[in-house]
């Protein structure tokens, strides 16, 4: 099944341009379903029926190449959703056989009230690490506990990062309608993709590894007033993760950035067809380098860093979890909720659970809880155990243990993204390999005061070919934008190649905010996103916006008659084109941090203040958001934690 979703997923959508080009023998052509359950086909091929607005193929036989078809006329968007949904329901099917078991710890049974050295809380990109590292001593006893379980096949698969979005692996948590941004947006509202399995988002996310920049973290230091944190000390901790495969770059003076020898295999995948549009940015005076993490070459153009080698996304399960699968003293459970950390006289003693079939258990933490649930979960999972804004637990019935600023300074990544009609292409498109990033990509850091050091925008650059399944399946799953919006970037990309050019804002000054909905563990956090709530953000995303779009000045996009798309929603006559055209295409960059940071909820060492004993080790640790993609980021942070956890504890390092 597996393998037919794969020979398929590229051209999976179908529109009447595809019929006469592709299709010899369509079996059928209608308008929209509309037919009752008991409409069916007989057919010498295959028989078929309509279920749910499915067609059902039983016991297919062809008789020629593609010899049955079924054209549905509707929105180009809303199909693509139809797909992904049936994908996904194809995929629940492979799920059953639990094919990529063997990669992860069994899972355990432990006892009600059974201890543990060490509870982590959340088996995401930081989690695993910590697992890993903390369990590498065999006399150390560590518990796991994750709400998803074993992350599924099409997790490992790089091009199929678009079907996880939304699917039963994503909390698929969505952000509160602020009636101002996202607005073009399926409903209105910022969609919080977050991984729910082992390797949590580093097991769906897209991919991008990117080291922090060094001011980033000297900027921590400052504000924590501990200069172990500053870029010097932490490279080290930068190399650990990393495994380059890259022989050009361990040839190259930028070697001395990278290590070769940690669990994440990262490596770069070079193209011919990125060559045109890095001229491009060449000709407006940027510089294109093959490596971006030295400290002197972050703002420049490149072919990017990805987690993928030897076919397969390096998640933080398959790499550090992976590595830890067979010790007796580590014990996973999954499908298995933390609703509350136990603390006892200001110390966190335990945690209590529910699993799926809602049998409720308490373990003990001899040592330390770690609170490594993500951006939301983290935080929730604090207010819940009475660790947060004082009036805000007191008003759900909370008793208050702590009165910290938990989840008041949410960040992310705020973007907007511009689509370029370019070249005339009528090819047979190839199939794309399902084992390699799905489009070629280019990524650019710029700073519009050339005397800057740290970028003010990042340019991520992907090009689709005409008539793109995986365009669609990007705008209308993965971005969730309006299908009115994704099927004017469909019609744009009819006998045209087309560039999807995201901008996104490197260091905004914008907050959000995670909230608890209720006392009640089982409701989803209130999340406000707050993109755009500094009206600064929106200005400088207006200038970035004008300053990328110089690229259509430049030879080669002359040369190809390219042109921006229109939106449709802004007057490019109008002195705030820009700033209506970064709202009408404004969405998240998945990049969510800062809700339990360092300085105002956690120490340098990453201890919740005021409660011994317990830590929070995730993106919401992190007390600025960096000029950078964060997985990389936050398996650093977890590395230092061990450490800092090992050191405490007097426990040698493995």
């Amino acid at each position: 099944v597996l393998i037919l979703i794969l020979r398929k997923f590229g051209s999976i959508v179908s529109s009447t341009h595809f019929t006469s080009t592709y299709y010899k023998w369509p079996l059928l052509t209608k308008g929209r379903f509309s037919y009752g359950e008991d409409f069916s086909i007989n057919h010498h091929a295959c028989s078929m029926r309509v279920g749910d607005f499915k067609l059902i193929i039983r016991n297919y036989k062809p008789r020629f190449p593609h010899d049955v078809f079924f054209t549905v006329l509707m929105s180009a968007a809303a199909e693509a959703l139809s797909t992904i949904q049936v994908v996904n329901t194809a995929l629940q099917v492979i799920q059953t056989l639990q094919l990529t078991a063997w990669r992860f710890p069994p899972p355990c049974q432990p006892d009600d009230r059974s201890s543990f050295d060490f509870i982590v809380v959340g088996a995401g990109s930081a989690g695993c690490v910590l697992t890993n590292r903390l369990s590498a001593n065999p006399d150390v006893s560590v518990l796991l506990i994750e709400t998803g379980e074993a992350a599924p096949l099409e997790s490992e698969v790089p091009a199929l990062f678009p079907v996880l979005a939304s699917s039963s692996y994503d909390f698929n948590y969505t952000a509160v309608d602020d009636g101002y941004a996202a607005q073009n947006l399926q409903g209105q509202h910022v969609g919080l993709t977050q991984g729910k399995m082992l390797g949590g988002s580093s097991a769906l996310n897209h991919l991008i590894y990117v080291q922090p920049h060094p001011d980033d973290l000297n900027e921590w230091a400052k504000i924590l007033k501990d200069p172990t944190w500053n870029y010097k000390n932490m490279l080290p901790y930068i190399k650990r993760p990393e495994n380059l495969v890259d022989e050009e770059i361990l040839a190259s003076p930028s070697a001395k950035q990278h290590g070769t020898d940690g669990p994440i295999k990262i490596t770069r995948e070079k193209t011919e067809s990125n060559q045109n549009i890095l001229s491009a940015f060449k000709e407006l005076g940027h510089r294109i380098l093959d490596d971006t993490s030295a400290p002197e070459s972050r703002l420049a153009y490149s072919e990017p860093f990805v987690n993928i080698a030897d076919n397969t996304r390096q998640s933080s399960a398959v790499t550090y979890l992976n590595q830890a699968k067979n010790r007796p003293n580590l014990c996973v459970l999954t499908q298995t909720t933390a609703n509350k950390i136990i603390i006892e006289n200001k110390k966190a003693t335990g945690v209590e659970t529910i699993n799926n079939n809602g049998v409720i258990k308490k373990f003990k933490a001899k040592k330390e809880v770690i609170v490594s649930a993500g951006a939301f979960n983290s935080p929730k999972l604090l207010m819940l155990s009475g660790v947060g804004p004082k009036d805000h637990l007191q008003s759900l019935g909370i008793n208050v243990i702590a009165d910290l600023p938990v989840g008041e300074m949410l960040q992310d990544h705020s973007e907007s993204v511009l689509l370029y009609q370019m070249e005339k292409d009528d090819t047979p498109t190839p199939a794309a390999n399902p084992y390699k990033f799905p489009a070629p990509m280019t990524i650019g850091y710029v700073a519009l005061d050339p005397k800057q050091k740290r970028p003010d925008y990042q340019a991520i650059n992907l090009i689709f070919p005409h008539e793109s399944a995986g365009l669609l399946q990007l705008c209308s799953n993965v971005y969730k934008f309006s299908n009115s919006l994704c099927d004017k970037f469909y019609n744009a990309s009819v006998g045209r190649t087309v560039i999807w050019s995201i901008i996104d804002l490197m260091i905004p000054k914008s907050r959000g905010k995670v909230l608890l909905k209720s006392a009640d563990p089982t409701e989803d956090p209130l999340v406000y996103s707050g993109i755009f709530s500094n009206s600064a953000d929106l200005k400088l995303m207006a200038a970035s916006l004008a300053d990328f779009n110089k690229v259509l000045e430049t030879s080669y996009y002359k040369s190809v008659d390219a042109k921006l798309v229109d939106t449709g929603f802004c007057d490019d006559s109008s002195d705030d084109y820009w700033e209506c055209m970064a709202l009408s295409t404004s969405s998240s960059l998945w990049h969510f941090a800062g809700s339990c940071g360092m300085g105002p909820v956690l120490d340098s060492k990453l201890r919740v203040k005021g409660v011994k004993s317990l830590r929070v080790v995730d993106s919401s640790s992190m007390p600025t958001q960096v000029s950078a993609n964060i997985l990389a980021t936050v398996l650093i942070i977890a590395e230092r934690a061990a450490d800092f956890i090992l050191d405490a504890w007097d426990i040698c390092h493995h």
